[in-house]
């Protein structure tokens, strides 16, 4: 007996669960992408990350912090765990697919990611797991999204 092959989530879905869990998030959905701006604070001392997530079905969330802009530490010459587009890396190949929701994965990921970052400003050390990439030729990256 073949199996019915589940369906990712829809984008109005995941933008309902984005604006549930954060009732301040703006998202949209046009031309088939969710595009969610909002804002996290990984602790309650953190400063405030204002946050893009862009999501196309069948497609990598794509997540990069649009304001303040990433400072680097004192003595590093580049962000860590950031891809070459300037996005975010969140997780490794094969822990996320389109049938987790967003809200339940990539903004408690993210909000590690920022909780890491600001640890990384005063140590000097990567606190959390993961791979690093190929470096951006410049940063901050110039591409328009």
């Amino acid at each position: 007996m073949a199996s019915t092959p589940t369906r990712g989530i829809n984008l109005a879905r995941q933008m309902a669960a984005v604006k549930a869990a954060i009732p301040t998030a703006e998202a949209t959905v046009r031309g088939g992408e969710l595009v969610c701006i909002l804002t996290l604070q990984p602790t309650p001392v953190s400063r405030r990350y204002t946050v893009r997530i862009t999501y196309r079905h069948r497609d990598n969330p794509r997540v990069s912090v649009i304001d303040p802009p990433l400072a680097l530490h004192s003595d590093a010459a580049r962000l860590p765990h950031i891809y070459a587009s300037g996005d975010l890396c969140l997780y490794l190949p094969g822990e996320w697919n389109d049938h987790m929701f967003l809200s339940q994965t990539i903004l408690p990921w993210t909000s590690a990611w920022l909780l890491h970052y600001e640890l990384w400003l005063i140590t000097g050390r990567w606190t959390g797991s993961g791979e690093e990439h190929t470096l951006p030729t410049a940063w901050p990256p110039t591409a328009d999204r």
